[in-house]
Parts: C-alpha cells; sequence; structure tokens
C-alpha cells in the first residue's frame, strides 16, 4: 500500500520498500536563476556593454521573481503557511532589525541607500530557497556556482602566465612594491577578494569532482594547483592564514588525519622552497615586525582595535546599515570600511545586530548538521541521501572558514552568506524529505533543530506533524518480521 508524505517546501511519494520519488517544479525560475549567478559572479555587464545598457543582472533578477511568483502554486507550498524556516526565522528577525531601528542610528539616509545591496544579497537566499526543490537541481546549482568561482580564479592567472597580467601591488616601505594577482579586468576583486574565493571554492570543488578515480584525481590535483598558486601569486596574508587554517580543519574532520597532516607539512614546505623572496618575505611579516611589509600587517592589527573602538560609540545599535567606512571617516580618521565582519557589523548594527547575525550563522551550522544525522541515519542504500550527506559536510567546512576568514573581510551585505544559508536549508529540507519517516522524525531530537511539517487534513495523509490518520493507522498492514 502506499502513503503519500508531504512536507513542507518539498514533496515526495514513498512507497514501502521502495525509494521516494522527488517532484520538483519552478523549473524556468531556476533556470533563470542560474543565469543570473553567472552573469552576477562572472559579471557579464562589465564584459558587454550592451548587457549593461539593459540592466541584465537586474533584469534577470525580476525574471526570475516573477517566474517564481507566477508558478502553479502546489499544496505543499499553501499548507503550513504560518511556520517560519528555522533558518529564515533568524534572517527575518536580522531584516526587521535594521528596519526598526532605523529611526535610532547615526545616519538613516545613508542606511537607505545602503539597502539595495543588502536587499540584493538576500534574493540569493530566497531564491535558492524557492527554485532548488530536488537533488538534481541542488547539484546543477552548486555546478554552476562553483564553475563561475573557479573561472574567477582561473582567468587571471590565465593571462598573468600569457602575458604577466598581475592587476595590483602593495607597498613593502622604503619606497619597494611587489606585485599582486587580483582579479580579471572585467572582475572587481583584489588580490585579498581573489584569496576568499579560492578558500570558499575548494571545499566545494573536493566535493563535485569526487576524486575518487583515476581522472578525477588528475582533475582535482590540476585545479587545486592551479588555484594554490594563484593564492600564492596574490600573497594574500589573509588567505595563506585561511588556507591553513581549512587544512588543519579538514585534517581534524578526517579518519586519515595523520596521511593528511603529513601531506600538508610536506606541500608547505615545498612551496616555501618555490617562493620568491619578496614572497617569503610577505609572509614572514606576518609574524615578523622586521620584515618588510610587516607595518601594513601592524596596520591591519591596529585597524580592528580602531573599528571596536568606534563601535563603542553607539554599541545599541550602530551607526547603520553599510555605514562602517563613513563612521571610520568621521571618528576614525581613516576613509576605509571595516575589514572584519565582526567590528564591521558592530559598527554598522551595534552588538545586538552582531548577535542576531552570528545567530543566524549558527542556524546555518545547525542545517547541516542535521542533514547529516538524517542521512546517516538512513538504512536504505540511496545515492541521494549520500550527496546530501557529503553536501552538508563540505557547507560546514565552507562556513568554518567563512568565519575565520571574516577576522580579515567584510561580508554582511556581501551576497556569499545568505548563498551558503540558502544551501544548507535546502539541503535539509531535501535529506528529510528523503528519509523514511521514522528517520526523519526522531533527527530533530537528536539535532535540536525542529522541523516544522505541513499540515493537510486529508485522508490518507499525515496529519499534524508526524501521525497518519485513524483511518490510515486502521486500515495499514502491520509488519510482521
Amino acid at each position: 500500500m502506499r502513503f503519500p508524505r508531504i512536507i513542507k517546501g518539498h514533496r515526495v511519494i514513498a512507497t514501502a520498500g521502495a525509494p521516494l520519488a522527488e517532484e520538483g517544479g519552478r523549473a524556468v525560475a531556476f533556470v533563470l536563476f542560474c543565469a543570473f549567478i553567472v552573469s552576477y559572479f562572472l559579471h557579464l555587464t562589465r564584459r558587454v556593454p550592451f548587457l549593461a545598457s539593459v540592466h541584465f543582472d537586474l533584469a534577470l533578477a525580476a525574471a526570475t521573481a516573477l517566474a517564481v511568483a507566477i508558478a502553479p502554486r502546489k499544496p505543499r507550498e499553501t499548507a503550513g503557511r504560518g511556520d517560519l524556516d528555522p533558518v529564515a526565522r533568524p534572517l527575518w528577525i536580522l531584516a526587521g532589525y535594521i528596519i526598526v531601528t532605523l529611526p535610532f542610528v547615526e545616519w538613516p539616509g545613508s542606511v537607505l541607500r545602503n539597502l539595495e545591496p543588502f536587499a540584493k544579497s538576500l534574493c540569493f537566499f530566497f531564491f535558492v530557497l524557492a527554485t532548488v526543490d530536488t537533488t538534481r537541481k541542488l547539484k546543477v546549482l552548486l555546478a554552476v556556482y562553483v564553475f563561475t568561482q573557479v573561472w574567477r580564479v582561473l582567468e587571471p592567472l590565465v593571462l598573468h602566465l600569457k602575458s604577466g597580467y598581475w592587476g595590483s601591488y602593495t607597498s613593502l616601505g622604503n619606497w619597494e612594491y611587489m606585485d599582486r594577482l587580483a582579479g580579471a579586468p572585467s572582475d572587481i576583486i583584489n588580490p585579498n577578494g581573489l584569496g576568499f574565493v579560492i578558500i570558499m571554492t575548494l571545499p566545494l570543488l573536493h566535493f563535485l569532482v569526487k576524486p575518487d578515480a583515476s581522472w578525477r584525481r588528475v582533475l582535482w590535483v590540476t585545479l587545486a594547483c592551479a588555484m594554490c598558486y594563484a593564492l600564492v601569486l596574490s600573497a594574500s596574508r589573509s588567505g595563506f592564514l585561511a588556507f591553513v587554517f581549512l587544512c588543519l580543519f579538514v585534517s581534524w574532520r578526517s579518519k586519515h588525519r595523520a596521511a593528511l597532516m603529513t601531506a600538508t607539512v610536506t606541500g608547505g614546505i615545498v612551496v616555501a622552497l618555490l617562493l620568491s623572496g619578496l614572497q617569503r618575505e610577505r609572509y614572514i611579516s606576518i609574524v615578523s615586525h622586521d620584515a618588510p611589509g610587516s607595518a601594513t600587517a601592524e596596520e591591519r592589527v591596529q585597524g580592528v582595535i580602531g573599528d571596536f573602538k568606534v563601535s563603542l560609540r553607539r554599541p545599541l545599535f550602530g551607526h547603520g546599515l553599510g555605514t562602517s567606512r563613513e563612521a571610520n571617516a568621521n571618528f576614525r580618521g581613516e576613509d576605509l570600511p571595516s575589514h572584519n565582519l565582526y567590528t564591521e557589523t558592530a559598527e554598522e548594527l551595534g552588538y545586538v545586530g552582531l548577535a542576531l547575525l552570528l545567530s543566524l550563522i549558527w542556524s546555518f551550522v545547525r542545517a547541516c548538521r542535521t542533514a547529516q544525522q538524517v542521512a546517516s541515519a538512513t538504512t536504505a542504500t540511496d545515492e541521494r541521501m549520500e550527496f546530501l550527506h557529503n553536501v552538508a559536510s563540505s557547507l560546514v567546512v565552507v562556513v568554518a572558514v567563512d568565519l575565520f576568514f571574516s577576522f580579515a573581510s567584510f561580508g554582511l551585505s556581501e551576497p556569499y552568506w545568505y548563498f551558503v544559508g540558502g544551501l544548507t536549508v535546502v539541503t535539509m529540507r531535501l535529506a528529510t524529505a528523503l528519509a523514511p519517516a521514522t528517520v526523519a522524525d526522531s533527527a530533530p531530537a537528536r539535532g535540536r533543530f525542529p522541523l516544522r511539517r505541513a499540515r493537510r487534513p486529508q485522508p490518507g495523509l499525515l496529519r499534524g506533524r508526524r501521525s497518519l490518520s485513524a483511518r490510515a493507522r486502521r486500515d495499514a498492514p502491520q509488519d510482521t518480521v
């Protein structure tokens, strides 16, 4: 006998002894969203002037929103509409906090001007939730995103190898300068931004390539070495420290810790021998005050301290969204935004806003943990559950690395956090939807992450959260094992 099961945000049909079949929708909106990701991250409007003249990115975003709005609504989308998603709830609270505290910040007018980039970043979160409803779509979305990020890294590297392109430089003091690899001419990222892209992409690239065969290993090693070489050319000290953290974090989580640590140390020694004198001194300046460039490292530390002092001027509500640069220019004498996510948020939203942001990020981790627990507890052999478990594991690494890198990078109004947040939500939803009912029901208790199920009082369907209707329980055949 077949018992259909409806879960909020996803519809599956369960058959005893058979794998659950996924039923997706909004295919047009999903295709438009993928096109928007390609255009946004590869900066097609900078490459093709005509696209800029017609506001191509804005048009794609509007078309995606329209496709989502006009798509036929299914019963699963109208059931349980009063429930907020466990991750969307803190996000809505953060957005509401920004709006409610608008009259109490230092510069409300600046906040109104800075709401647009923050709203654009939120679109990534809601577009992921609205368009990704099958594991196949999740695979495609991850592949599209990773492709754009790898392209952003390899394009300037190829230009460097072909024509000596660098894109940026830095001062080492005493009128001495060093070239640094930045984004391609059509891109807008500086060397530290390029390092951020590399560190954030490597975990997802390893997951997608899945180096379990010879040709996959060759592909992974080739791409990883090229990206690490680009990281060295960028001379990003923040990227270097984040890469070390990534290696240590992955080794700590792996069953093969000794082998990975040995490979990491060996690779580090080889890279150190291949570095030029200026590049070696650049990284030595992290710990040495005598090395060239140590002054800029000290300035970064002093900048964080100065940002913290500025944040204490308005510790409750802050100076306003997107105003860290304005606050630093007025009260610290530095016309620069805060290059630290935590002091940036404290300056702009106050420490209440910082607590809300950290709560939001923690909900990403909890969603991944729930997806991992559900997938691990599933006894049925379903490749989709293994895929979702690996996605959740990779996203945990991405969040951890991003939290570490955020000590040297802003990001409150950047799209990366909200895109990753959307991925954690759909991974949790899909894992819960594909798992057997008993596994899905017990996962929240273990993960302490409540999942709400849709309420649709129809015969034969799940009523409330977990129980079958009385008739379904009476007519259901008993297992005799």
